[in-house]
C-alpha cells in the first residue's frame, strides 16, 4: 500500500514537472517561433512517454497487490475449510449459513441437517465471544465454543468462494469454533467422583436406648448394628472405623455418596428394622462432608453436619458443602428422654446469670402465641422470686395471646411490657433471655436483641430444630428439639432454682397453656417429660378448667374456621385451604383451622394459606400441621428462597413469604410438597 502511494506521488510530480517545462518553454521562446517548434514537440514526446511509463508501472503495481490480496483471502478461506476443529458461521438470527466438514461430522453424523444453532444449543452467542468461550453439551459430547465476529470494512465485499458465503459491511456474522472437551470432562468427572468423603455416624440416644436392658439384649442389638454398617458400606468399598460404642467413621468415594444421597440414605430406614424389646427402633444420624478440598476439611465438614443434624432431632443424614447443609431423613419423631443432669446444669448456669444481672428481659418470637408468651411469663416470674426485676417482653399490638396477657394486668409492677418500654430501661448489665425461637429473623423485637447482642448477655431456650439465621454465640443455648414446648423446658428448669412456691396459680396456668397449645391437648409430641411438667404445674396451682377458656373462640371465629375447613382440598396427602381475604384474628383462626383439618380422611398433613401485611409489605402466611409422619418443617423451609423464610418442628410449622401473589404462593407450596415426596419416597408411607 505504501508503494502504491509512492507511485501516485511520483506520477503527479512528473506530470507537474512536464507542465512546468512546457509552460516555461512557451514563455522563453514565445518571440522565436522557429526555436519553439524545434524544442516543444520533442519535449511533449518525451513527457508523454515518461507519463505513460509511469502509468504502466502504477497499473502493474495495482495488479500485483490485487493478486496478493486475493491470494491471502483465498488462503484464509482454505484455512477455514481445513481448520482442525468444527467451524460454523451464523448470522444474527442464529442461522447456520456455512459449516466445515468436521462440523457436519460432529453434529449431523446421520445426514440429517439443521439450519439453526438452536438445534445444538440455546446459549447466547455473546457468551461464546468471551475470551474463555462457553461449554455446551450435545448428544453426550461436550464442547467449548469460541466465537469471533470479524466484520468487513465499509464498502468492502468478500465474495462467495468454496462454499463460504458472501459478506459485506453491516452483516452481523459470527464464526464459531467448537473444541471437543469430552475426554477432559470425563477425566474431570472421574476425578470428582473418586474424591474421598468423610462420614461420621452416630446412634441416637445410645445410653438411653439401652437403659434397663439385659446384657444379652445389648449385645444382640450391638451386633446387629455393627453388621448393618459393615454390610451397607462394604458394597461401596469404603473404609469403616468404629470410634466408640455409638460412633463410626466412614471414608468413601464421592460416587457412592452421590448414590446414597439419590437413594435417600437407605441405611436410615434399615436401622429402623433393628429394635430393642421389639418396640423401640434404632435411629442413626450421619454427618457427610462433601465438596471439601482435602480429607481434613471433609472431616471438619462432617462434624459440622453431624452437629447440625443432631440439633434438628437426629434420625437423618446431613450433607455439608461449601454452600450450606442439605438433609435426608428425619421421618421418625424421636421421643424425648429427659436428662436430669443436663437440665440441672443449665438451670444452675442460668440462675447464676440472673443473679448477676440488674434486670431480666424474656422475649419470644413475633406474633407471640401461648407457648412463647407463657414461657416468658413463667421465667420472668421465677426470676422475680430470685429477687431480680424481670419482665416478659411482648409486642402488645401484634400478638396472638391477648386473652392470656389480660390476666396479668393487675400486677403492681407489670410483668408483661412492650419492647418500647424494655429498650428504655435495658442496660449493659441486663440479661436478655430468648424463648421459643433461636432465629434472629423471628424475634419479637430486633432492636432489643441488638442491645443485648452488644453486651453479649443473651440466653436461648428453644425446642425447635436448628435453622439458618440462628443467634450466634449466646452465653447459654438450650435447644431441646424433642421437648414438646418452650413452656415444658422452662417448667423443668425452674424446679432446679431451689425455691419454694416459685409460681402463682395464674403463672402456672400460663405455662400449662403453652404446653397444651403445642401438644394439642397432650396429643402431639407428648413425652413423659411433658406429663411430668404438667404434673408440677398442677401442684403449683394450675387448673385445666381455667386454662380451657383461653382456647375458646367466638361464634364468628367458629364460622370462619368452618368455612376454611370446608374449602380444603387434598394434594398428595396434604389438606390445603386458601383464604382469599384478610379478616380479624386471621392468624389464630387459620391456625385453628389447620388443626381441625387434620381430621379430614386421607390427610397426613394440613396447611392453611392466608394473606398477611407487615408494615408496607404484603404477602402470604402458611400454617402447617401433621401427626409426625409428614415432616411439615421441611416443607415450610423449602417454600422460600432460603430456609430462613420458614420453620418450626416436625408436626407444627409455619412460613411467611412477601411480594408474591396468591397463585405464586400456592404454586410454591405444591412444589415444596412435591420435593418432599421426591426426597423421602423410600421413607414416607404417605
Amino acid at each position: 500500500m505504501k508503494n502504491s502511494y509512492r507511485s501516485n506521488a511520483l506520477l503527479f510530480s512528473v506530470v507537474a514537472m512536464v507542465i512546468c517545462l512546457l509552460v516555461l518553454d512557451a514563455f522563453l521562446f514565445a518571440d522565436n517561433a522557429l526555436y519553439f517548434w524545434i524544442t516543444f514537440p520533442p519535449l511533449v514526446l518525451v513527457s508523454g512517454l515518461t507519463i505513460g511509463k509511469l502509468i504502466q508501472i502504477r497499473h502493474s503495481e495495482y495488479r500485483y497487490f490485487d493478486k496478493l490480496t486475493e491470494s491471502v483471502k483465498s488462503a484464509n478461506r482454505m484455512a477455514l475449510r481445513s481448520f482442525p476443529l468444527p467451524v460454523a458461521i451464523v448470522d444474527q438470527k442464529r442461522r447456520i449459513i456455512w459449516r466445515n466438514e468436521l462440523f457436519t461430522e460432529a453434529f449431523f453424523p446421520t445426514g440429517e441437517e439443521h439450519d439453526s444453532l438452536y438445534e445444538i444449543t440455546d446459549q447466547s452467542i455473546e457468551m461464546f465471544e468471551s475470551s474463555t468461550g462457553a461449554p455446551i453439551e450435545y448428544n453426550g459430547s461436550y464442547y467449548r465454543v469460541y466465537g469471533r465476529s470479524p466484520q468487513p470494512h465499509e464498502g468492502e465485499i468478500i465474495s462467495e468462494e468454496n462454499g463460504i458465503p458472501e459478506a459485506k459491511a453491516g452483516d452481523n456474522l459470527t464464526i464459531l469454533f467448537f473444541k471437543d472437551i469430552t475426554e477432559l470432562r470425563q477425566l474431570q468427572t472421574e476425578h470428582n467422583m473418586s474424591r474421598p468423603v468423610v462420614i461420621l455416624a452416630m446412634i441416637d440416644n445410645y445410653e438411653d436406648f439401652f437403659k434397663g436392658s439385659r446384657e444379652s439384649e445389648k449385645t444382640e442389638v450391638s451386633i446387629k448394628i455393627d453388621r448393618l454398617f459393615e454390610e451397607y458400606f462394604d458394597k461401596s468399598k469404603s473404609i469403616l472405623k468404629k470410634l466408640s460404642s455409638d460412633k463410626f467413621m466412614i471414608i468413601m468415594e464421592e460416587r457412592y455418596v452421590a448414590e446414597m444421597y439419590a437413594q435417600n440414605v437407605p441405611i436410615l430406614a434399615k436401622a429402623h428394622e433393628i429394635t430393642i424389646k421389639d418396640r423401640t427402633p434404632v435411629t442413626l444420624t450421619l454427618g457427610v462432608g462433601r465438596t471439601a478440598k482435602n480429607l481434613a476439611e471433609s472431616e471438619s465438614y462432617a462434624r459440622q453436619a453431624l452437629e447440625w443434624a443432631l440439633n434438628k432431632g437426629g434420625d437423618q443424614a446431613a450433607f455439608k458443602t461449601e454452600t450450606g447443609f442439605d438433609q435426608r431423613g428425619g421421618i421418625i419423631q424421636n421421643p424425648r428422654i429427659s436428662s436430669k443432669v443436663k437440665t440441672r446444669i443449665i438451670a444452675e448456669r442460668i440462675k447464676e446469670l440472673i443473679l448477676a444481672s440488674d434486670a431480666v428481659y424474656v422475649m419470644g418470637h413475633s406474633w407471640g402465641d401461648y407457648d412463647s408468651v407463657g414461657s416468658a411469663i413463667g421465667l420472668a416470674a421465677a426470676s422475680r422470686k430470685l429477687g431480680i426485676p424481670a419482665y416478659a417482653v411482648v409486642s402488645t399490638e401484634s400478638n396472638s395471646s391477648g386473652k392470656l396477657i389480660s390476666r396479668f394486668e393487675n400486677y403492681k409492677t407489670p410483668i408483661v411490657i412492650d419492647p418500647s418500654i424494655a429498650k428504655t430501661t435495658f442496660t449493659d448489665k441486663s440479661l436478655l433471655i430468648i424463648v421459643d425461637t433461636h432465629l434472629i429473623k423471628r424475634l419479637d423485637d430486633q432492636d432489643l436483641f441488638d442491645m443485648g447482642n452488644l453486651t453479649k448477655r443473651i440466653v436461648v431456650i428453644d425446642h425447635h430444630r436448628r435453622g439458618l439465621g440462628c443467634i450466634q454465640e449466646p452465653i447459654v443455648e438450650w435447644l431441646e428439639v424433642n421437648a414438646s414446648s418452650a413452656s415444658e423446658l422452662v417448667t423443668e428448669m425452674i424446679q432446679y432454682f431451689g425455691l419454694d412456691e416459685v409460681l402463682s396459680p395464674s403463672e402456672a396456668n400460663a405455662l400449662l397453656a403453652g404446653i397444651m397449645l403445642d401438644t394439642k391437648d397432650f396429643v402431639l409430641r407428648t413425652s413423659p417429660s411433658a406429663f411430668e411438667a404438667a404434673a408440677y404445674l398442677r401442684k403449683s396451682g394450675a387448673d385445666p378448667i381455667e386454662v380451657r377458656p383461653l382456647f375458646a373462640t367466638s361464634i364468628s371465629q367458629k364460622i370462619k374456621r368452618s368455612e376454611i375447613t370446608a374449602k380444603a382440598v387434598l394434594y398428595r396427602g396434604c389438606a390445603i385451604s386458601v383464604v382469599d381475604e384478610p379478616f380479624d384474628d386471621i392468624r389464630v383462626v387459620c391456625s385453628q383451622a389447620a388443626d381441625e383439618m387434620m381430621s379430614i380422611e386421607g390427610a397426613s398433613a394440613s396447611i392453611t394459606v392466608y394473606p398477611i401485611k407487615s408494615q408496607d409489605k404484603e404477602g402470604w402466611s402458611f400454617s402447617a400441621r401433621s401427626y409426625g409422619k409428614f415432616n411439615v418443617e421441611t416443607i415450610m423451609e423449602n417454600l422460600g428462597v432460603n430456609k430462613e423464610d420458614g420453620g418450626g418442628h416436625l408436626s407444627m410449622a409455619g412460613a411467611q413469604l412477601y411480594g408474591i401473589t396468591k397463585d405464586e404462593a400456592v404454586a410454591r407450596l405444591h412444589a415444596a410438597i412435591d420435593a418432599y415426596h421426591d426426597n423421602n419416597a423410600q421413607k414416607s408411607d404417605i
